[in-house]
């Protein structure tokens, strides 16, 4: 089954593992398949000059430490966590570079309008080591580049998709899982959620001694993203933002990821702290019946 993965930023990359999912609650209603005169996000041609070309710009902002290479490269739920690793760490080594091999291509008829997006599945190589990832490239507009909005690894097969007649994936609700996950994180509300472990968990974390303030999760930022299953559920990719405040406690018991945020930002508390976390995650969202998450990956975003 899936399981969480905290995002490992200095390979360049947020990893979790994906494998399909079902579970009960409400329906929503579902999109209709692009119609063969719809443009594709992409052609074959097209993505495989689009992974190149992000790969590149990828490498080059990972070896510079320049947060403005990767504000070009990065979108929705990977733009906080990729700034905030690089005021925190700067470059990286030559080592951390990627590569991309053997695509497989989940690509949806939306090309026509302002906002285009596909998924890849991808064997990333870097520093010697290889995992499977799985990714989601999006461009605002027909003059724009390409960004990754979404970066996991997985292992195991992804739940079914659904196909067109011409082999095109097909776009999806989300069906209020984003939302679903957001509220029974702040609240324990399962009325259309059904967490898995590591998000039961997340409900009653510990900070060293501090005392938090009561936690805030939203959806966000930027829009999730959905493809059809083949039963008629949606796969879902989409981000949560958390916020709270810390109270109370000494800097010495705080959780490593905070202080070494505060430390490496020369950042010095004076009696409380407000800290953001960015969740991504993947999710299914059945025809009927609370959808669920598969996998998330959680980073600390701000600590001041």
């Amino acid at each position: 089954m899936l399981r969480q993965s905290v995002p490992v930023l200095t390979g360049g990359a947020l990893l979790l593992f994906l494998t399909a999912a079902c579970s009960d609650g409400p329906a929503s209603p579902a999109v209709k398949a692009g119609s063969p005169s719809e443009k594709p996000a992409v052609t074959a041609a097209e993505a495989d000059k689009v992974l190149k070309d992000w790969t590149a710009r990828h490498n080059k902002a990972v070896t510079s430490g320049d947060e403005r290479q990767w504000r070009a490269a990065v979108t929705g739920g990977l733009e906080a966590p990729v700034s905030a690793r690089v005021r925190a760490y700067g470059r990286l080594p030559a080592t951390t570079r990627i590569a991309l091999l053997n695509p497989v291509l989940y690509v949806p008829r939306n090309g026509g309008g302002k906002t285009s997006w596909f998924a890849a599945a991808a064997l990333q190589r870097s520093g010697g080591r290889e995992q499977q990832v799985l990714a989601l490239f999006v461009r605002a507009g027909p003059k724009d580049s390409w960004r990754a909005a979404h970066w996991l690894t997985f292992k195991g097969k992804p739940p079914e998709l659904a196909y067109d007649s011409e082999g095109y994936a097909i776009p999806a609700a989300d069906r209020g899982l984003p939302a679903a996950h957001a509220a029974y994180l702040t609240s324990g509300d399962q009325t259309a959620f059904t967490p898995d472990a590591y998000t039961a968990k997340a409900r009653t974390p510990s900070y060293g001694g501090w005392k938090p303030s009561r936690a805030r999760y939203t959806p966000g930022p930027g829009p999730s993203y959905a493809l059809r299953t083949k039963d008629g559920g949606s796969l879902v990719w989409y981000g949560l933002t958390h916020k709270t405040a810390l109270s109370g406690g000494s800097t010495g018991n705080l959780p490593a990821d905070i202080r070494n945020q505060l430390t490496r930002t020369k950042t010095k508390p004076s009696g409380a702290i407000q800290a953001g976390w960015q969740w991504l995650a993947i999710g299914y969202s059945p025809a009927s019946g609370k959808g669920t998450v598969l996998g998330e990956s959680v980073s600390l975003t701000t600590a001041y």
